[in-house]
């Protein structure tokens, strides 16, 4: 599933958007946002929207200039209804345009363009059929092998992530979305911006936070959802 978010100022073009994704069966809509502060804010912080529907006719703020501000974190599609912007549009950073009105073909037409792109950016994913990886610790000719069991828990800094370890913390130059991309989802799950864990390494799970041998990790609120569910699906439950 990709993830996406929408920004427009008008509520039923993104009732339309919401139902054409929701029909698609490839894109889950973490949220929406008819205020596009807001939702730069919650794009740049949160680095994890693969595809942003942005409206460029916004009375408080024009999407070309959002475009401008969050295009390093988001794949974006214009949607517009002013054919006028398209020139303008296409100068920008960004995957596609459609006018509106939308249609639902040509809706999967630009998402399944967008989405192409995006694999085709992607490095190569890790071997989700193994029981191991390699890592490049940084000295030219080294790799080193890290078990996926190992793996206690991955963090998120800046350009790069720290794989850590019982035995080591490798530092490997992708970004959270790339790693998290390439990793088993059996085992391994997004809890937080900054923090993807091995959920068989967990103690203890309370509250906002959880707890992998000594080291206590928070859990980001547009992720719990996600992490109580797989939880809740190894609960052993009484029937009395």
């Amino acid at each position: 599933m990709y993830k996406c978010f929408i920004i427009d100022d008008e509520s039923h073009a993104i009732e339309t958007l919401k139902k054409y994704a929701a029909d698609s069966a490839q894109l889950e809509i973490i949220s929406t946002s008819q205020n596009p502060l807001e939702a730069i804010k919650y794009i740049n912080e949160n680095k994890d929207i693969d595809i942003t529907f942005l409206d460029i006719d916004m009375p408080e703020m024009s999407g070309l200039d959002v475009a401008d501000l969050i295009y390093k974190n988001t794949a974006i599609i214009f949607t517009t209804g002013h054919a006028g912007y398209a020139v303008q549009g296409f100068e920008k950073n960004i995957s596609d345009f459609l006018l509106k009105p939308i249609s639902f073909e040509k809706f999967l037409k630009s998402v399944t363009k967008v989405i192409d792109k995006i694999e085709g950016q992607r490095p190569q994913s890790l071997p989700k059929n193994e029981s191991y990886f390699f890592v490049n610790p940084g000295i030219k000719g080294k790799m080193l092998k890290v078990n996926y069991d190992d793996v206690e828990y991955i963090e998120g800094l800046n350009n790069y992530i720290v794989i850590h370890t019982p035995q080591n913390n490798h530092i490997i130059y992708l970004t959270m979305k790339e790693i998290e991309a390439g990793l088993p989802t059996n085992n391994f799950i997004r809890i937080h911006k900054s923090y993807i864990i091995n959920i068989d390494k967990v103690t203890m799970m309370e509250g906002n936070k959880i707890m992998i041998d000594k080291m206590i990790l928070p859990i980001g609120s547009s992720f719990k959802d996600q992490l109580l569910k797989k939880v809740n699906s190894n609960v052993i439950k009484t029937h009395r």
